[in-house]
């Protein structure tokens, strides 16, 4: 049936980020980032998987591809198998996994393994055109990280904890100071954050080509903060030669969709946030 090994090489990520791409062409085309506990597993050139740390704090992450012409030999099964030997080595109770709503097989088999749709995240895009930088609002002041890095951490004790808390997610977000430093933000020149008297009101992070946590205070919530710092991303997007922005969303979260629909995204089919438990040996 072929060799199912893990992915030690560069050329292995590469590879596993090809046939993820071949199985589900909306996943990002990155290879996976090397961090401890992580498991990649790859099943020749026909499927791979992972298992990972969630940032949901009692869960762990698995995801498994396998491309549509090897599908029913055995491939999947047999890469689950091996990510769940390593799931129950990580002592948490659950298995959390994003399926592409588009996927109805990927659907069936993460259900065939004990999981149900517990949320969903819905898809965003918008091409980038003539994307002129709005006008200022009265008595807030509007900077890029990459302009005062020092404002990262200040925005996560400011107002990063509660947007995490707020996100409508199917358990609690496991992040931290730490892990705010290093993931959000991911490009400076595009992360915008809005001050008023030098407080910290509003964030929106900007990852690869994709929005990170867009979070307005909850003191100043409804006053159009959120649309401004997008609009200012859009920009931004306009002037680097960006073509094309991405912004993930809860299901239920209304406001942040009803900001994306005002700015013209276009929705996408949704992303199955599903979880269970993980099974004994």
């Amino acid at each position: 049936m072929g060799e199912l090994r893990e992915a030690v090489t560069d050329h292995d990520l590469e590879r596993f980020a090809r046939i993820r791409l071949a199985v589900s062409p909306r996943s990002t085309p990155s290879p996976p980032m090397r961090e401890p506990d992580r498991l990649i597993l790859l099943h020749d050139d026909d499927g791979c998987g992972l298992a990972a740390r969630s940032s949901l704090a009692d869960s762990v992450t698995v995801q498994v591809y396998v491309r549509p012409e090897a599908q029913g030999a055995g491939i999947g099964t047999a890469i689950a198998q091996r990510l769940l030997e390593h799931a129950r080595g990580m002592g948490r109770p659950s298995l959390f996994a994003t399926v592409d709503g588009a996927q109805p097989h990927g659907i069936a088999f993460a259900q065939g393994h004990g999981l149900v749709e517990v949320g969903r995240e819905v898809e965003s895009r918008r091409t980038i055109g003539e994307e002129p930088w709005p006008d200022p609002l009265p008595g807030i002041d509007v900077v890029t990280v990459a302009q005062r890095p020092e404002l990262l951490e200040a925005a996560w004790y400011a107002i990063g904890q509660d947007g995490y808390e707020d996100i409508p997610a199917p358990s609690e977000i496991a992040m931290t100071l730490e892990l705010w430093l290093e993931e959000e933000a991911a490009v400076p020149e595009g992360s915008f954050v809005a001050l008023e008297d030098g407080r910290v009101v509003a964030y929106a992070g900007m990852l690869e080509e994709e929005h990170g946590l867009t979070t307005v205070a909850r003191s100043h919530r409804g006053r159009g903060l959120a649309t401004h710092l997008k609009r200012c991303q859009l920009a931004w997007a306009a002037s680097s030669g960006v073509p094309e922005l991405v912004s993930y969303t809860q299901g239920i979260n209304d406001p942040m969709r009803a900001v994306n629909d005002k700015l013209g995204y276009a929705v996408e089919d949704p992303w199955l946030k599903m979880k269970g438990p993980v099974p004994p040996a």
